[in-house]
């Protein structure tokens, strides 16, 4: 492995504000990913839509927009992405690995892999994934599950330890981890860099106990569905409008939602969502910002929050999240999104797994 490669890519030099071809953008701010040494920006690329096909969950992808995208993402300093095995069946690695041909050096890679039945199938999956991403290594590479099988996950774990050692990885991370798995890790050694989770505005449980966690341990925070799956977009006036498969997660009624059929194990949320939303499209207009920036903009400015991964399908899209970056909310502002969000947050409390399968502990 190409060690003055490495180097580059966790350099995270942050670009100046400059003119180019897409107008004149501000520089992406970084932060450090925990105790890995890299920076990495605020906002970051999520590419489960990548190498879609139209019966997969974010419908038919064009790799022509995924080229584009990638193009002017590493030209204006976004420069980390986040994929997984299992994001369309592997496709969205090869798309990445696509885009980035001739780029690699300029990118930092997060993949996530799902736990294998024994060491050997972990590597062997991981050889597979990087082929898959056209790179003989990934930044990050993190479980992207806990398993209850307490035996199999340190079993993953210390895999995951082997593949930096051997250089296919450079730093270990995990995804969905509570604070027993987190501290599994710890106990056998294992250098966890990153622990990413879902957060937002609809989801702020891991507040109470696995963010303090992992500033205590210098564990980097990363956060998926900080959107809700456009359900913080601001296109959405009720609960009713909010297709089936966004109403899936712990906030909404299951029994209601022909996708669930059941319960949830907390009660629903779904006036004190309604209550959100109708905060966001208030202030938005007087804060200049589109609700979706709005709200990502409420996940940025939390101190703990190294990047916010947020899914995009074009160079449009990209923008619209880059410049949520750029904002410095009044704290008045976010004081308010605090208070409005807090009914969501007594009715879920430290609820982790948001899909209510209860597989984070």
């Amino acid at each position: 492995m190409d060690e003055a490669l490495h180097q580059r890519a966790a350099a995270g030099v942050r670009p100046k504000a400059y003119n180019n071809r897409y107008g004149r953008v501000n520089a992406m701010r970084t932060k450090q990913l925990g105790s890995s040494g890299l920076e990495v920006p605020v906002v970051s690329v999520g590419c489960w839509s990548f190498g879609g096909g139209a019966e997969d969950y974010w419908g038919q992808q064009d790799q022509g927009d995924v080229n584009a995208l990638v193009d002017m993402a590493l030209d204006l300093g976004v420069n980390y992405f986040d994929t997984a095995y299992g994001y369309n069946e592997g496709n969205s690695e090869r798309s990445l690995g696509e885009a980035l041909k001739g780029k690699r050096q300029r990118a930092l890679i997060c993949d996530k892999t799902p736990v294998q039945a024994n060491a050997q199938l972990f590597e062997d999956k991981l050889v597979e994934a990087l082929k898959r991403l056209q790179t003989d290594y990934v930044d990050v590479l993190m479980i992207h599950w806990p398993v209850q099988d307490q035996e199999l996950l340190a079993t993953n774990l210390l895999a995951l330890d082997s593949a930096c050692k051997k250089g296919y990885v450079r730093f270990a991370g995990v995804s969905n981890f509570g604070i027993k798995t987190m501290e599994l890790a710890r106990e056998l050694g294992v250098k966890v860099v990153a622990n990413e989770f879902a957060y937002s505005l609809l989801s702020r449980g891991p507040e109470l106990n696995v963010v303090p966690y992992c500033q205590q341990h210098g564990i980097g925070i990363t956060s998926y569905m900080s959107l809700m799956q456009g359900v913080l977009t601001g296109k959405y006036d009720s609960i009713e409008d909010i297709p089936p498969r966004r109403r899936r997660t712990v906030q909404f009624d299951g029994l209601k939602n022909p996708l669930v059929g059941q319960a949830h194990a907390t009660p629903p949320a779904e006036d004190e969502v309604m209550e959100v939303l109708r905060v966001l499209k208030r202030l938005a207009p007087e804060c200049r910002m589109s609700v979706s920036q709005l709200a990502l903009a409420w996940c940025l400015d939390k101190p703990a929050m190294a990047t916010a991964i947020v899914g995009c399908r074009n160079t449009s899209q990209l923008l619209e999240n880059m410049q949520a970056a750029d904002a410095a909310l009044d704290a008045g502002v976010v004081a308010e999104l605090d208070r409005a969000s807090q009914g969501v947050l007594d009715k879920m409390g430290g609820t982790l797994d948001i899909f209510g399968r209860d597989r984070i502990w």
